[in-house]
C-alpha cells in the first residue's frame, strides 16, 4: 500500500470507527431505555445493565456499520477536496483507484465483521438476552413481596402478595392475567412458595381458586385447587430460553441451514426461517455497497463547493433508499418469494452497478442548473420563491423552444 493510500486508510478508518462507537452507543442507549423499567423494578445491579447493553451490541453493529463507514469516508473525502488534496492527486496523474482502494479495503473489513456478527455473535446474544429478560421478569415477584402492593409485571399482568411468611413462604397471593384478549384469568391463593423443576422457576400456589372469564360471552368458570404450579418462565413471554421452542433469530447458523423443506420444524416455522436466512446472508453486503457509493460520488475532485454538497446529498439519498428497501424486503422475505429474492438482489445489484461505474470512469456531475440555483440561493442574491419562479420559467421556455 502506497503512502497516500495509507494516509487515506488511516483517516477513514479512525473516523469510521469513532462514528461507529458513537452511533452504536446512542442506539444502545435507546434500546436499554426501552427495558429500563423492567430491570429497575426488580432491583437489578449495574452489571446486569452492562450485560444487557453488551448483548445488544451485535444487533446495533449490523445496523450502524454501513452508515458509520459512509460518514467516515465522506468526511475524509470532503475534507481532502476542500484542502485541494484530491485536485493535486488528479493533476499529478494519480488513478481513481488510489482513492478507492483504501476505502474499499475498510469496507471489506466491515463487511466481514458484519457477516461474523450475523452468523455467530447475534444469535448467541439473542439467546442470552431472552434468558436475562425472563430472569428479570421472574424477579418481579420478589419486588412484589417487598412492596406488598399491586405490581405490574407487564402489560395486562399484575400481582399482589400480602406478606412473606417464615420459611420463605408467601401469604395472600393475588394475580390478574389479562394478556389474552379473549380470556381473563384471576388467581387467588392463601399460600405459595418458589420451587424449581427441570431448570424452571415455579410458583406453587396452595389452597386457592382460579377464575376464568371468557370475554366473548362473559361466562365465568371457577376452579378450586389444593396446589397449582405457575411457571414463571412464561412471565414476559410464552416460553423461556431453556425450552425446546424454536426461535429462528437465536438458532446457530448450522442448524438453521440444515432444516430442509421436509423437516417438520421448517414446515412449522418456514416464514421465520426464510426471513432469518435472508437477513443473515444479505445485510453483510451493505458496508461494501456503501463504500462503493461513497467512492463513486465523492472520490473525485469537485471545483464547485455546491457541486460537492449535491454529490454528498445524492450519495446519502441513494444509500438510504437502498437500505430502507432492504429493511422492508427482509421483513417480508418470510411471506413473499419475490421479496426474498429482492433482499439479495438489492445489495448485489448495487455493488455490481457502482463497481462498473467506477471501472468505466463514468463521472457523476450534478445538473448545471441545480448548481447555479444553489449558488444564487445560498449567496443571498435571490430569494427561494424567486429562485423557484425563475427555474419554472426557464424550464417552460426550454419546453416551448423544443416544441417549436
Amino acid at each position: 500500500m502506497k503512502l497516500i493510500e495509507r494516509y487515506i486508510f488511516s483517516r477513514v478508518f479512525v473516523l469510521s470507527v469513532a462514528t461507529l462507537v458513537v452511533t452504536t452507543t446512542i442506539a444502545l442507549t435507546t434500546q436499554v431505555l426501552l427495558r429500563v423499567d423492567l430491570l429497575s423494578s426488580t432491583g437489578q445491579s449495574l452489571l446486569t445493565f452492562l450485560e444487557l447493553a453488551g448483548l445488544l451490541v451485535p444487533s446495533m453493529f449490523i445496523i450502524v456499520a454501513p452508515f458509520a463507514l459512509m460518514i467516515g469516508a465522506a468526511q475524509t473525502l470532503t475534507t481532502m477536496n476542500a484542502d485541494s488534496e484530491l485536485a493535486v492527486m488528479e493533476a499529478s496523474g494519480a488513478s481513481p483507484g488510489l482513492t478507492a482502494r483504501p476505502i474499499l479495503s475498510i469496507a471489506v473489513l466491515f463487511s466481514i465483521a458484519t457477516l461474523l456478527m450475523n452468523l455467530y455473535a447475534e444469535p448467541w446474544a439473542n439467546r442470552h438476552l431472552r434468558d436475562l429478560l425472563h430472569r428479570a421478569s421472574a424477579d418481579l415477584f420478589s419486588a412484589a413481596v417487598q412492596s406488598g402492593s399491586f405490581h405490574k409485571i407487564e402489560d395486562g399482568l399484575y400481582v399482589n402478595i400480602a406478606e412473606k411468611l417464615p420459611g420463605g413462604r408467601l401469604g395472600g397471593i393475588f394475580l390478574s392475567d389479562q394478556r389474552d384478549q379473549s380470556i381473563e384469568l384471576i388467581y387467588y391463593a392463601k399460600h405459595g412458595e418458589f420451587a424449581e423443576s427441570d431448570g424452571r422457576d415455579i410458583l406453587v400456589l396452595s389452597d386457592g381458586e382460579l377464575h376464568r372469564k371468557n370475554t366473548a360471552n362473559d361466562q365465568v368458570s371457577v376452579i378450586r385447587f389444593t396446589t397449582y404450579g405457575l411457571d414463571l418462565s412464561q412471565i414476559g413471554g410464552s416460553d423461556d430460553g431453556r425450552s425446546e421452542r424454536f426461535y429462528a433469530k437465536e438458532s446457530p447458523v448450522g442448524p438453521l441451514l440444515s432444516l430442509g423443506p421436509d423437516d417438520p420444524l421448517y414446515q412449522e416455522h418456514e416464514s421465520a426461517v426464510r426471513k432469518e436466512i435472508a437477513k443473515r446472508f444479505s445485510l453483510w453486503l451493505y458496508p461494501f455497497l456503501f463504500g462503493l457509493i461513497t467512492v463513486y460520488f465523492l472520490g473525485r475532485a469537485h471545483s464547485n463547493r455546491h457541486e460537492q454538497v449535491w454529490s454528498v446529498v445524492t450519495a446519502a439519498g441513494i444509500a438510504f433508499a437502498i437500505r430502507g428497501f432492504s429493511f422492508y424486503s427482509v421483513d417480508q422475505a418470510g411471506t413473499s418469494r419475490a421479496m426474498e429474492i429482492a433482499s439479495f438482489a438489492a445489495p448485489i445489484g448495487g455493488c455490481v452497478l457502482f463497481a462498473l461505474l467506477l471501472l468505466t470512469n463514468w463521472t457523476f456531475r450534478a445538473p448545471r442548473w441545480l448548481i447555479d440555483q444553489s449558488d444564487r440561493l445560498l449567496s443571498g442574491t435571490e430569494t427561494a420563491s424567486a429562485a423557484m419562479r425563475n427555474w419554472l420559467t426557464g424550464r417552460t421556455d426550454v419546453g416551448n423552444r423544443g416544441a417549436r
